[in-house]
């Protein structure tokens, strides 16, 4: 990363514009500027996240009701205080432990925890989430924003999350993890970022986390599933188009031990560049273009070229020798009558158009598609939403020759958790009934292609794509692939949880999962339940549908 500093500290002669932190992945404000977005039919940029609070506020204004004041006090000089502060200066206002404000500082700061208990009906037994830390967000000088979450984590979950913790050596959505007792693991979660102005319409964030790109439950393009990461990110906003880059240094592969990862030595790195272009084409319609390029090896670090914010991606890398892995696509939001949004994506990782149409089964014909529609206050059920989402990528997408330029990170897939070679239909239903009360249901029903033994099929990113089937002649096959090919797999998982916010940003929840999964070849047949409930405090939503 110490090229990405040294431009960095030139681009920082002049802060010229106020920033603002993020929300982060999973807040409940996201659900409010879905609904506010599309009863309105206005433009705004929501499809890469987080998203400031500064542009949520641009957005909705003073219209957000109680809870949002209170989120964006710092824009919306909300000045509703506790009827009884503690010691007089704890939670002198209801959304912060502790809040401090003068000509040059802004701080926020605020306790993270969860406790969460579940009762299954696999080997475990049980699941439990163990969860303390801290929150701390503000400003300087109103140029100058940051932001850093630490917490100290253990954790039981249940046997299929472990299952996939034993395949890949990592915890979905976490990093380096230790053995917590027998059945359980233990960790760090940390994230944080320095926000700052180089101009009136371009700014720039080098932090610690994850973004996720898109409108949908899933994103085909990048996700929050994996570990975090160091980045870049510079976000250019403009009335006509919205452009955001984003640099990132990954992880090759991790080294597991008996009891977690190996802690010794150094993990190998590799390198994201990624830029996408978000053009307004009306108030109520956005398309998307991105393009993304993985790249590294065990000897070469950072490549100049790629800094570029405006470059085409695929051409540098077909002048280097067409080594890395590179991904193109679309994406497009439109909101209609002020009741639903229609939305979707396209990736491409390969494709020639005489393959595709050919219909002879080229390997190389690496293409994924989403396409979802939201449907809102259905038969006038206020604050309700219907969601509809289809997902489906061809076998062998994401992947490449080795960990260094697979589609990957910290041996987890950076899109969608499934991987490659699948079809996915999500159905989801939230009703918000005010600021305490919230219900969700979602419903995922799922086929993939799984590997036979050692064949390769092209379920799993982090295989060498050059092995695949065998043609018989001791090579690959080159045609003759077929979508969900291999050990056909068919998933299903039925989601139920309410919530309530006793005080805010505390909320109590209770939870249902039912989870089946069994292939074609009799190797997988299990079913689990879970009953759980939580109580999470400045801790976002996160569902476990793989």
């Amino acid at each position: 990363m110490r090229p990405i500093l040294c431009i960095l500290s030139l681009l920082t002669a002049s802060i010229l514009s106020a920033q603002s932190t993020d929300f982060t992945i999973g807040h409940p404000v996201y659900r409010m500027i879905e609904l506010k977005e599309i009863r309105s039919e206005q433009g705004y940029s929501s499809t890469v996240k987080p998203l400031s609070r500064k542009s949520v506020y641009d957005f909705i204004g003073n219209e957000g009701g109680l809870y949002l004041s209170k989120e964006l006090r710092e824009y919306t000089a909300d000045s509703s205080r506790s009827t009884v502060p503690i010691l007089g200066r704890f939670f002198r206002y209801p959304a912060d432990l502790f809040y401090y404000e003068d000509q040059t500082l802004d701080l926020h700061v605020n306790p993270v925890l969860q406790l969460s208990y579940g009762k299954t009906s696999d080997a475990l037994g049980s699941t439990f989430v163990n969860s303390r830390g801290a929150e701390i967000r503000g400003r300087i000088d109103k140029k100058v924003a940051f932001y850093t979450m630490l917490t100290e984590n253990q954790a039981r979950y249940a046997e299929y999350i472990n299952d996939v913790r034993d395949s890949t050596l990592v915890v979905p959505y976490e990093g380096f993890w230790k053995q917590y007792s027998t059945t359980g693991v233990d960790f760090f979660r940390a994230q944080g970022y320095i926000d700052f102005g180089l101009s009136k319409s371009i700014s720039a964030q080098l932090g610690f986390g994850k973004h996720f790109v898109g409108n949908g439950i899933r994103s085909l393009i990048l996700s929050n599933y994996s570990n975090n990461y160091p980045y870049l990110r510079i976000n250019t906003e403009t009335k006509i188009f919205d452009y955001t880059n984003i640099f990132a240094e990954q992880i090759a592969g991790v080294r597991g031990g008996s009891f977690g990862l190996e802690g010794t030595g150094s993990f190998q790195k590799k390198y994201m560049a990624f830029h996408h272009l978000n053009m307004k084409i009306k108030p109520n319609l956005h398309i998307g273009l991105f393009e993304s390029v993985m790249y590294g090896d065990s000897t070469q670090g950072l490549k100049l070229e790629y800094l570029n914010p405006i470059i085409f991606y695929r051409a540098v890398e077909q002048q280097n020798g067409s080594e890395d892995n590179a991904l193109v696509g679309l994406d497009f939001k439109w909101n209609i009558q002020n009741r639903v949004s229609l939305y979707g994506q396209l990736v491409i990782d390969e494709m020639i158009i005489g393959e595709v149409f050919a219909g002879d089964g080229w390997w190389g014909n690496k293409q994924g598609f989403q396409l979802g529609v939201k449907y809102i206050d259905p038969l006038g059920w206020e604050n309700a939403m219907i969601q509809g989402e289809v997902n489906r990528v061809r076998p062998y997408m994401y992947a490449h020759e080795d960990g260094f330029t697979s589609y990957s990170h910290y041996n987890l897939a950076l899109a969608h958790p499934l991987g490659a070679n699948f079809t996915e239909y999500l159905g989801r239903v939230n009703y918000r009934l005010n600021d305490q009360w919230n219900f969700e249901g979602v419903l995922m029903v799922a086929g993939y292609g799984n590997d036979i033994g050692d064949v390769n099929y092209g379920r799993d990113i982090l295989k060498d794509y050059t092995v695949r089937r065998p043609d018989g002649s001791g090579g690959s096959l080159e045609f003759g692939n077929s979508h969900m090919q291999g050990n056909k797999t068919e998933l299903m998982i039925a989601f139920l949880r309410t919530s309530y916010m006793w005080r805010h940003n505390l909320f109590l929840d209770a939870d249902i999962t039912f989870r089946k999964e069994s292939d074609d070849l009799g190797v997988i047949d299990n079913s689990t339940s879970i009953i759980g409930l939580s109580v999470r405090w400045n801790v976002p939503t996160r569902r476990y549908l793989f």
